[in-house]
């Protein structure tokens, strides 16, 4: 039972909010078209049809209209809400004006609910519809409530658990090893898709990271400033593009698990005393292969892309925050390329935002962007220039990279209220950090257009 719980504990770190999900029970999708008898046609724009359904797709019909007015007035006599918006099921976001709908294909579906609703996305839903159906995700979930409600009891279970290990033999002769066929057990499992344990890690960075992009979208998309202010929700959507883009750019940063990669965190250097190391590149489709030259050449990530590991595997505890340095004073080491039992184990090993994500990076950034579209005279200090954007370099360094995570063992993970404050600020056209985001995005778009 220990080993399936542990198993457990692999499935994705990106979880969808606990609603209650009726997909199980869902009554069939009724699609239809709604009669003359609707308000009448905008002259000129010719009639489309648009599915909707509601957060937890109980229900779904066909609708035809030729503007968004009409569009959520046929819509209220199915789904009979006091103020009623309409969001793409895709992402989430609300479509809020004639221009945008009519950009959008025939037959999109949109999710109805009230303004302040936390939408439910067609991926969240998938999953949250795996998530009851499969008996693995709900021991996941069992294994999750149980850190979270008991933090002290599984930190002395796991301390304990590692004293009994160090009084173990344990066998690292196949730690070296790469192929699926030259260790086979250390595949079973959720690695049976990947040909090497490089590629095994590096999937399990760009998880990590992925959940961290998802936490973001979720905490700026359901604050009232996104839903009330439609300023500021054109510039937080604006944020996430180019958050993913860089992400894009950086390949999710799967480097930092990937003992291939040739550059190497500096307390490595303190740990190890220096090592050559061999590169190793994953696969790219093209655009990406661009973005990443681009990012590559401008030297934008260079500092943060790299390796939390020795060539062997080996991953060293950069101790506490409250120890203020990269050195972990019970000495926590792990090769999860070693054993099948050292990968599993690794899951439990955190990365750490020294500046706090929720309570102090993602307020922040909410806090800029209503002084961006409240104050638009505001000059920026550098170079008394009127602001026009926020430092989305700098928060997405601190949200995604090793320049504000460091790798700790779960006991060395202090989950209390932090002093420290995000560097993210206002920006104008002369800031070079400005000028950095706004060419790969004029890269990313040449490069789609070709």
């Amino acid at each position: 039972m220990l080993n399936y719980i542990r198993d457990a504990i692999m499935a994705p770190t990106t979880r969808s909010s606990p609603k209650k999900n009726n997909s199980n029970q869902a009554a069939g999708e009724v699609l239809k078209d709604v009669g003359s008898s609707e308000p009448r046609e905008t002259a000129g724009a010719p009639m489309r049809g648009y599915k909707v359904t509601d957060n937890e797709r109980t229900r779904k019909y066909g609708i035809g209209a030729n503007s968004l007015e009409m569009l959520i007035t046929k819509t209220r006599s199915k789904f009979p809400l006091l103020e009623l918006h309409l969001y793409l099921a895709s992402d989430g976001f609300e479509v809020s004006d004639d221009d945008y709908l009519n950009s959008l294909p025939a037959q999109t579906l949109f999710i109805v609910a009230g303004p302040d609703a936390v939408i439910t996305t067609d991926a969240d839903f998938e999953f949250e519809k795996m998530r009851q159906q499969s008996p693995l995700l709900k021991v996941a979930d069992i294994f999750y409530d149980f850190i979270e409600q008991h933090p002290e009891k599984f930190r002395r279970m796991i301390t304990e658990y590692e004293h009994q290990k160090q009084r173990r033999v344990l066998d690292n002769t196949k730690a070296h090893l790469s192929l699926k066929a030259e260790h086979v057990e250390w595949f079973e499992g959720g690695e049976e898709r990947f040909h090497s344990k490089e590629e095994a890690m590096a999937m399990r960075a760009q998880t990590r990271v992925r959940g961290y992009y998802y936490k973001a979208k979720e905490e700026l998309t359901r604050n009232p400033l996104y839903r009330q202010n439609a300023k500021a929700r054109q510039v937080i959507n604006s944020v996430l593009e180019q958050f993913r883009y860089l992400l894009i750019g950086c390949d999710y940063f799967s480097m930092m698990f990937d003992r291939r990669c040739q550059q190497k965190h500096e307390f490595l250097h303190q740990q190890l005393g220096g090592e050559e190391t061999d590169a190793g590149n994953l696969p790219s489709k093209r655009l990406r292969q661009v973005i990443k030259e681009y990012t590559k050449e401008n030297c934008i990530l260079d500092e943060w892309s790299v390796s939390l590991c020795s060539d062997l595997g080996d991953f060293y505890c950069q101790g506490a925050y409250s120890d203020n340095g990269n050195c972990c004073s019970m000495q926590h080491t792990i090769n999860p390329y070693a054993s099948r039992e050292n990968l599993i184990l690794f899951q439990v090993w955190n990365l750490d935002h020294q500046i706090e994500l929720c309570r102090t990076i993602l307020p922040a950034l909410v806090a800029n962007v209503e002084e961006l579209v409240s104050y638009p005279q505001r000059k920026c200090p550098l170079h008394k220039k009127q602001v026009i954007d926020i430092s989305v370099l700098e928060y997405f360094l601190e949200i995604f990279s090793l320049k504000n995570l460091k790798l700790v063992h779960i006991v060395c993970h202090e989950k209390v209220q932090r002093s420290s404050r995000s560097n993210g600020r206002l920006l104008c056209s002369d800031c070079h950090e400005y000028r950095i985001v706004q060419e790969l995005m004029e890269v990313q778009v040449d490069s789609a257009t070709s």
